[in-house]
């Protein structure tokens, strides 16, 4: 048994107070901090809200990446990149299955293009995904009578392939960790009797495709973005298929962040796959008529850009676009707003980011050179990026612009 003496009482209650005290006084600053990225926020959609019109160059830091163009490496203007990191820019066209691998700085290193009806090709890149650390790309290939996935090493070599599961259709695939990829299944959108799944989001086996776990978003009615629409032309009736672009994922760095359009909830993914609620959209989209829906479209420590689309089906034939509204709700102030982002250096740019695996507190927009000579005719084209195209040829490939936060 241990007896204390006073001194040691005195000295022991001393202690028990100074960690109290600590305690009281992390809790007063974690209440305090009501702003910051991580906590819940609710935004109300329904409302107009006063326009902010500020410079790129005064978010971040610009570097624009000439992506290198020779014989095998020539991009189409549909080209999309996938995943950016200090060391790897990878890139594919979709359209006609090329896959294009660039060091962090644009440099070529590799390119392949695996279409084909054997079993170690693939009939059209569906989705495509890279693991940087195995130096693995994953794609899958959904038009072939078994809907599958192909690995290969980023020199284009043939790895392995895996079946995927039924009823599945991945339209967005990302890298998760060493052992997973993430998938949102858009299997049955478009077809009638709601045979769509209900929880979408899953992490598949990288090995051999199967499920190892579904996220626990249950979204017990999904919206589809697209309408088809009927037009004629010389006399003949066409049909055209009019998409309301909205993203549903973007990578924060080492988290994720999940915001489907038919949920009210923007979520953060962790690494460990704890499923954290972010931003919670009011009112209640099975509330409004047409459907108001959000997505986001990048976050930062200090912001989160979103897209508000109106899914007005009727209005959408009429026009052949859908109204969209870009907002801006900034962590620190708790302030939203309408946003317009522009270039300094480019004029007339438009610039969205795009669903793509990024560092922390970085986006990437795709500049097209051919519409960058054009616009530096009409004296649009300042700067750096002027004295980049001093370097180039119109029939180069795009030029990456990063954006570091």
């Amino acid at each position: 048994m241990v007896q204390y003496s006073d001194s040691n009482k005195v000295k022991s209650l001393k202690i028990a107070v100074y960690f109290l005290a600590a305690l009281l006084l992390s809790k007063c600053e974690m209440s305090s901090n009501k702003s910051g990225v991580g906590d819940l926020v609710e935004i109300d959609i329904s409302k107009k809200y006063p326009e902010k019109e500020m410079l790129i160059q005064d978010l971040g830091n610009v570097e624009y990446i000439p992506l290198e163009t020779n014989k095998n490496t020539l991009m189409r203007s549909r080209a999309r990149i996938v995943h950016v990191s200090d060391y790897y820019i990878i890139a594919s066209n979709t359209t006609d299955g090329d896959v294009f691998i660039f060091d962090g700085k644009g440099k070529s290193k590799f390119s392949f293009n695996r279409e084909g009806r054997s079993g170690t090709e693939y009939n059209i890149l569906s989705s495509i995904a890279f693991d940087e650390k195995a130096k693995e790309i994953f794609i899958f290939d959904r038009t072939s009578a078994n809907p599958k996935f192909l690995v290969y090493a980023e020199d284009g070599e043939f790895k392995r392939s895996f079946t995927s599961p039924s009823s599945f259709t991945p339209k967005d695939m990302f890298n998760f960790d060493d052992e997973t990829l993430l998938v949102y299944d858009d299997y049955g959108l478009l077809l009638s009797g709601n045979r769509y799944s209900k929880k979408p989001y899953m992490l598949l086996s990288k090995k051999d495709g199967s499920i190892v776990d579904t996220l626990g978003i249950h979204l017990p009615v999904r919206l589809s973005n697209r309408v088809l629409i009927d037009f004629e032309k010389d006399g003949q009736t066409y049909s055209t298929t009019l998409n309301l672009i909205m993203l549903n994922n973007c990578s924060y760095g080492i988290n994720f962040l999940i915001a489907d359009m038919s949920s009210d909830t923007i979520y953060r993914l962790t690494p460990k796959k704890l499923l954290q609620p972010m931003i919670v959209r009011k009112p209640p989209i099975q509330s409004t008529e047409p459907k108001m829906v959000i997505t986001s479209e990048l976050i930062t420590d200090d912001f989160i850009l979103l897209t508000k689309g109106v899914l007005d089906f009727e209005l959408a034939k009429r026009t052949m676009q859908f109204q969209t509204v870009k907002l801006m709700y900034e962590f620190k102030t708790g302030q939203l707003n309408e946003y317009k982002l522009l270039n300094k250096d480019y004029e007339s740019s438009k610039i969205d980011f795009r669903e793509t695996i990024t560092p922390e507190n970085t986006g990437i927009i795709l500049l097209d050179v051919a519409e960058l000579f054009e616009t530096d005719e009409a004296g649009k084209i300042k700067g750096e990026l002027k004295q980049l195209l001093k370097s180039l040829n119109e029939e180069d490939n795009p030029i990456l612009m990063k954006i570091k936060f």
